[in-house]
């Protein structure tokens, strides 16, 4: 062989991410000039770049070039021991190829994430939550679930309270919320807590969830009753006070000439019998009634355009159902550039720029909307930037959440 192609460093510590510079020696034991072609090789040829793809070489000399190497902040990379190669090929003599090999010692990173899929609900007392545990880590996330709220209102269980996510993958859990205190409300009451993912020796991942609880005997309530009965207060006292004094004169007045006439009456005709007639009253009665309107539900809608595409997804209310919106969230994870929109039967009803939206934005103060049966809800986002190269588009998506009321179709 009248090549020899060797690295200087071996068992070199990197970080995925970033990048380093190895030399790399090539020596030609030939008794001519030679010209090689230096070209990465093996499983991580993608993580080499080669300042010097050709050299030439005389009888008996040698040459050092710098070879950059940069492992991907990917779950793909393997932490460990990971072999890098380059294959340096004469151009008279192909077939006597040498391939330089070091051995990198790959650093395991964490990336964990917590995505709620309904982030707020709304609830008397329980409601269930669902969420994903991702791992863009390059090692096993093995986590446990735990609820946080330093106000003490809210506990809950997680199913499964505890998961085990390989990298690049993810785990569904449900989390079943009960709030402790607070029966009787007369206004709505937000209940903010955050659900966290630990394991010991890593930096825990979290979110944030709401519950949201309507008012147990509306303020609205209250005012009308308390005007109802200040009426009724009223009618009783202008009653006892002025209408039956009146009509009890009255009344007394109209048997004494009745008296009078029936007296006279009686002498002409002893033989007559009276009869008296009770006539029934009925006065009908109403039970009020108050029911909630509606199950909570939420749909979710999903795009995922390319550079400079234009991409949408929309959800169609079915018949026989009416969808009133009460809680939009929009979710940017791979922080994408561009703009999206929310539009109900072509008619824009929310415009954002996603370079402002970094992982999620919920729209806590919208009002309400209700959808009938047929209308189109539209999601559309122009992708202007790819926050993630690796995954080669931008990613993004709406959650609606809100009361799905069934009706007569008619």
């Amino acid at each position: 062989m009248a090549l020899q192609a060797w690295f200087s460093n071996d068992e070199v510590a990197i970080e995925p991410g970033s990048s380093i510079v190895l030399k790399l020696s090539v020596h030609n034991l030939g008794e001519s000039t030679e010209s090689y072609t230096i070209v990465p090789s093996g499983l991580t040829a993608n993580w080499v770049t080669v300042e010097r793809g050709n050299l030439t070489l005389f009888a008996g000399s040698q040459d050092v070039i710098d070879i950059e190497i940069g492992p991907p902040m990917l779950p793909s990379t393997t932490a460990g021991p990971t072999v890098v190669g380059v294959r340096v090929i004469p151009t008279n003599e192909p077939d006597d190829t040498v391939v330089a090999e070091t051995t990198l010692d790959v650093q395991p990173f964490d990336d964990r994430r917590i995505v709620a899929l309904q982030p707020v609900l709304r609830a008397r007392h329980r409601a269930n939550y669902e969420f994903m545990v991702e791992n863009h880590g390059n090692g096993l996330a093995s986590c446990r679930l735990r609820l946080i709220d330093a106000t003490d209102r809210v506990d809950g269980t997680f199913d499964p309270p505890a998961v085990g996510v390989a990298p690049g993958g993810a785990s569904l859990v449900r989390l079943k919320s009960k709030a402790k205190r607070g029966v009787f409300r007369r206004s709505t009451r937000t209940l903010d807590f955050e659900v966290e993912a630990e394991q010991p020796g890593h930096t825990p991942a979290s979110t944030a969830l709401s519950l949201v609880q309507p008012p147990t005997i509306p303020g609205a309530l209250l005012g009308r009753v308390a005007a109802v009965a200040l009426l009724v207060g009223a009618a009783a006292l202008a009653w006892f006070g002025v209408v039956r004094p009146e009509i009890r004169d009255a009344a007394d007045q109209r048997v004494d000439e009745q008296l009078a006439r029936f007296e006279g009456l009686v002498e002409e005709a002893q033989d007559a019998g009276s009869t008296a007639v009770v006539v029934p009253s009925t006065v009908p009665t109403q039970n009020p009634f108050d029911t909630d309107e509606g199950e909570p539900d939420l749909f979710r809608l999903t795009v995922e355009p390319g550079q400079d595409v234009t991409a949408d997804d929309s959800f169609t209310v079915p018949d026989g159902q009416l969808f009133d919106i009460t809680d939009i969230r929009i979710e940017n994870a791979n922080n994408d550039g561009g703009s999206a929109t929310l539009s109900v039967n072509g008619e824009e009803l929310f415009v954002w720029n996603l370079g402002n939206i970094r992982g999620s934005f919920f729209e806590p103060t919208i009002t309400p909307k209700r959808l009938e049966p047929g209308d189109n809800v539209t999601f559309s986002v122009r992708c202007g930037t790819i926050g993630d190269p690796a995954v080669g588009s931008c990613a993004n998506a709406v959650n609606l959440g809100g009361r799905l009321i069934e009706i007569d179709e008619v």
